[in-house]
């Protein structure tokens, strides 16, 4: 490929990919990929890239293919076995060809794309084998000292991504050589940056000498941050980074006197903002020496009314962003002595506190007076806080977008010039007390209420003031009532036609919801926030929405203070999600429906208020927005809404129907609500619904759980009809799938086949019959998951306590699985049973199985009768946990005989009917029941009459006499 035809074919090829026709494109970009493995393809690239007549297009093209081709193919990787040849990939000439070209290459291409690909290309090299490669260093630095511009930004430009992909290499070897080579290029650098910032300075004309300033300063930055361990140890730092700040000034002013708003410009202030605040992060201590200093750039910057005329947007981030961090640096916090319950204001010496810490300390005191704090708290009140005049275009333009933009949150503070200023605001707050005050005294300023609603000044002058009284709420519950101040002041503003100010004040109690309102307030924040989203601005309306939200997730809501609202609410916030268009904007607004019909519960229960909220979920549903329809499952409280829900809930859990794509979770939530207030006696209706169940069994663990509480739902509600007509179908669909379960959901599983035995004992061991042979299996094993087993031979005991018949089937499986006679299945389940029974957590699963022992020793087998002492062991421990005295006679008694269930309805809480059912099945448990003192009583005395005294005596001396003992103390 190395001929003159070959180099034609290739570069033809490369405009083909570089075509706007589609096929042309395709059909080139899989020729290139053919051609990626054939050796020379990656030299004639190069060939291809250094002929300058050919098109630029092509030529990126080829620089693109050469990167990627380096990225997948420069790797030495070993043949298989057998193979010829000993490497896959560019053989070790083409490498040799490439690497001696690429400095070159760069140093004379003419198109900036072109090489700044070549640049990437190199520094993926390097990456891979910088120390193979010992000259390209050198090279490099040869070249950036070349005195011709265009030759030395290239120079710099492939330093640059050669540096910055070194950089990132982290074994210990690969950071030693980097940390070498920081050393040794460090001061020419520099020194290069200093001498074409003069240039540019001095020239008064952009020229070729700020792009290179601006490269050299981002491999400076690269080398101060990951090339020292101690960064300020070096007096070449320390100087640079001090110098960077006095730059970063007197390029500001420049950039002032000059006019020039050049996009390069800002950039380069940028990245010295950046050298500072990336010494701070990764080295904070040897970042106290430069701290003092750091601070006062950061205060000039961001505060000062000098620094002010000469900052753009993103130098103010900073400035605020890097004060935020050096308040908040951990480093730069001495231990401080306890002075009733905070940390005090006097320093203690710790052996473990480096020096520098109580340095850091000391500076950040002298800078945090009363005075700073209180310039710093109001101008960031007053300059930042307040809404600019682009947010106030932006809300009349397009107030959805607005509102989604006001409320960003996350990591929004590294970018945006108001919520760097607000957290900063909070950072202040929680670390310096006395902050307070200041926005306190800013509260006294403007206290008197609004009366000109054209005062347009003091209207932003409030809404900012507002909002900081709203972010610090936590700092200032104790300083001020807030309920004052709302009968006061807000809700007179409130009545005046400001829709900036019913916007902030909706938010503020949103924000002072979960602080500090009395119980007496909040009738009036609810009207308040219902005249909110009875606004015809759309900005205060949703503002409104977002703060109700936050009331009623308020710990101590009471539904029956909201309820004269509800229903005049939950029809605002509708036709509020009608007028939306913004997706985002639709989904909170729903939440906020379904928190409301969620928090009100019990209060909407009756049939007038359901009727009433009815009516929007089918136009809820309607509205075509999948996303949306998830969301709808706001709950169900009464029979009215079963009309609807039915479809709704077969829609979304039908694996034929597209929408359960995204339905299907918020369904299964929507049914197991309606599931758990079926009425008593049960409404057939609910039976519809079955024929979808079955396939969730099936469909992934995902949705196990949910869909395997239905199934017990259905047990409870239907429970001889559905076991019987669905038990069988179901276990079948869960034994071919158990087996491939994690724990819980075969834990999911097992109770479910409990619940069977529990609610049917006619049908129900007919029902698991699929499902029994695994089971007594895992039995026999002794499955080695204590919580598992537990449950495993809970569900045996109950077949053993309902029906023996199944119970054969079970060790009659397991015998022909292992091939032996069932007498010695039974035997070794026994064994286990008894065993593992003191390992058991829930008294409730040991006292069963107990019971279904005490069952296989009334029937004298001589199997059982050889394991009479584990019995007796496994029966009086459980008994010792779960004896207690009681209160009137003294005597112990089993602690588990609740027979009063329906006593226990207004202690226990019961809210829903299935609650109630759930009581009613504890009633009948044999575990609720049987007193096991008095079974093992009657159990003993009958054994003893069936086998007569003589042999009943052989038997019990195979127990052992601390068990007898024990047991004795029960039976006497």
């Amino acid at each position: 490929m190395d001929d003159i035809n070959g180099i034609r074919m290739l570069y033809e090829t490369l405009q083909g990919a570089a075509s706007q026709n589609p096929e042309s494109l395709k059909s080139s970009e899989a020729t290139l990929l053919s051609w990626e493995t054939q050796p020379g393809f990656y030299a004639a690239l190069t060939n291809v890239i250094s002929k300058h007549e050919f098109e630029t297009n092509a030529r990126f093209i080829a620089a693109i293919h050469l990167k990627n081709g380096i990225e997948r193919h420069w790797k030495k990787v070993m043949n298989p076995p057998h193979s010829t040849s000993t490497l896959v990939g560019i053989p070790e000439a083409e490498r040799v060809t490439i690497k001696s070209s690429m400095i070159q290459l760069i140093l004379n291409e003419p198109a900036l794309n072109v090489a700044t690909q070549l640049a990437l290309v190199t520094a993926k090299i390097a990456r891979l084998e910088v120390r193979e490669w010992p000259m390209l260093l050198p090279s490099l630095m040869a070249s950036v000292q070349l005195e011709d511009p265009y030759q030395q930004h290239r120079a710099l430009l492939v330093s640059y991504h050669v540096i910055k992909i070194l950089s990132t290499k982290r074994l210990t070897g690969d950071r030693k050589i980097f940390q070498e080579i920081a050393v040794e290029i460090f001061d020419y650098l520099y020194g290069l940056w200093e001498r074409l910032f003069l240039a540019w300075a001095v020239s008064g004309a952009s020229g070729d000498d700020l792009p290179r300033a601006h490269m050299a300063l981002k491999i400076l930055r690269i080398l101060c941050v990951r090339g020292y361990k101690v960064p300020h140890e070096s007096q070449s730092v320390k100087t640079f980074i001090l110098s960077v700040m006095q730059r970063a000034k007197e390029t500001l002013e420049l950039r002032l006197t000059r006019q020039d708003s050049s996009n390069l410009l800002e950039k380069h202030v940028v990245c010295m903002c950046k050298v500072v605040a990336d010494v701070l992060e990764v080295h904070p201590l040897s970042f106290v020496p430069f701290l003092h200093a750091g601070l006062e750039f950061a205060a000039y910057f961001g505060f000062s009314e000098e620094g002010r005329s000469v900052v753009f947007e993103r130098v103010a981030i900073h400035a605020l962003n890097l004060m935020k961090g050096i308040i908040l640096c951990a480093e730069f916090r001495a231990p401080r002595a306890i002075e009733g319950g905070r940390r005090g204001s006097f320093s203690i010496a710790t052996p473990d506190t480096d020096p520098r810490t109580f340095e850091a300390a000391d500076i950040k005191d002298q800078f945090f007076t009363n005075e700073s704090l209180s310039v710093l708290v109001r101008v960031l009140v007053t300059r930042y806080l307040p809404l600019s005049q682009t947010e106030i275009e932006s809300w009349a333009e397009d107030p959805e977008e607005f509102a989604l933009r006001m409320d960003e949150s996350g990591e929004t503070w590294k970018y945006n010039l108001r919520q760097s200023a607000e957290t900063l605001l909070v950072t202040l707050f929680k670390e310096f007390r006395k902050s307070t005050a200041v926005l306190l005294a800013l509260m006294k300023e403007y206290e008197t209420p609004l009366k000109d609603p054209q005062d347009r000044s003091t209207i932003l002058a409030k809404d900012a003031l507002y909002n900081a009284v709203g972010i610090t709420a936590y700092e200032l519950y104790d300083e001020f009532s807030f309920d004052t101040w709302l009968a006061s002041t807000l809700v007179h503003e409130l009545t005046l036609p400001v829709p900036i100010l019913h916007r902030r004040i909706t938010w503020l109690v949103g924000q002072w919801t979960g602080v500090k309102i009395t119980a007496e307030a909040r009738p009036t924040i609810y009207a308040l926030l219902l005249s909110g989203l009875q606004s015809p601005d759309v900005v205060v309306r949703l503002s409104s929405s977002q703060a109700l939200r936050s009331c009623l997730d308020d710990f101590d809501f009471v539904p029956e203070q909201f309820a004269p609202c509800m229903t005049d609410t939950f029809h605002n916030l509708f036709m509020l999600l009608k007028d939306v268009k913004e997706s985002d904007n639709k989904m909170r607004v729903l939440h906020t429906m379904s928190f409301l019909i969620e928090r009100m519960g019990i209060q909407i229960k009756n049939s007038n208020q359901i009727g009433s909220l009815a009516q929007y979920l089918p136009l809820l549903w309607d509205m075509e927005h999948n996303m949306l329809k998830a969301a709808v499952a706001l709950g169900s409280e009464s029979s009215v809404l079963r009309e609807f829900l039915f479809p709704v809930i077969r829609i979304a859990t039908d694996l034929k129907s597209q929408e359960h794509v995204y339905l299907l979770e918020d369904g299964l939530d929507l049914w197991l609500a309606l599931m758990e207030y079926a009425p008593e006696p049960p409404d057939e209706s609910f039976l519809s619904l079955v024929d979808n169940l079955i396939p969730l069994l099936s469909i992934s663990s995902e949705h196990l759980k949910m869909s395997v509480s239905l199934v017990n739902s259905y047990a409870i509600i239907y429970p001889e009809y559905f076991t019987e007509k669905y038990g069988s179908i179901i276990c079948t669909e869960l034994s071919s799938s158990i087996s491939d379960m994690r724990a819980e959901g075969v834990a999911t599983v097992l109770r479910c086949m409990e619940t069977f035995l529990r609610t049917s004992p006619i049908n129900g061991p007919t029902a698991i019959r699929p499902i029994i042979g695994k089971i007594f299996q895992a039995s026999y094993e002794a499955l080695d998951v204590p919580f598992l087993l537990a449950l495993f031979l809970s569900v045996v005991a109950r077949l053993l306590l309902i029906s023996e018949g199944m119970f054969q089937v079970g060790l009659d499986l397991v015998a022909t699985s292992e091939g032996k006679p069932s007498a010695e299945v039974l035997a070794t389940i026994l064994d286990t049973m008894s065993s593992k029974v003191p390992y058991i957590v829930q008294p409730e699963r040991k006292k069963l199985i107990c019971i279904s022992l005490l069952k296989l020793m009334s029937t004298c087998q001589p199997v059982i009768m050889h394991r009479i002492c584990g019995i007796f062991l496994g029966v009086s421990e459980t008994l010792n946990d779960i004896l207690k005295a009681d209160l009137q006679s003294g005597k112990m008694i089993d602690s588990l005989c609740v027979l009063d269930f329906e006593g226990q309805r207004d202690t226990d809480e019961v809210v829903t009917e299935n609650d109630l059912r759930k009581k009613r099945l504890a009633s009948r448990d044999v575990v609720y029941t049987v007193d096991l003192i008095n079974l093992f009583r009657n159990e003993v005395n009958n054994l003893r009459g069936r086998l007569g005294d003589s042999v009943f005596n052989e038997v019990m001396q195979t127990v052992d006499v601390e068990t007898l003992q024990m047991a004795k103390t029960f039976l006497e």
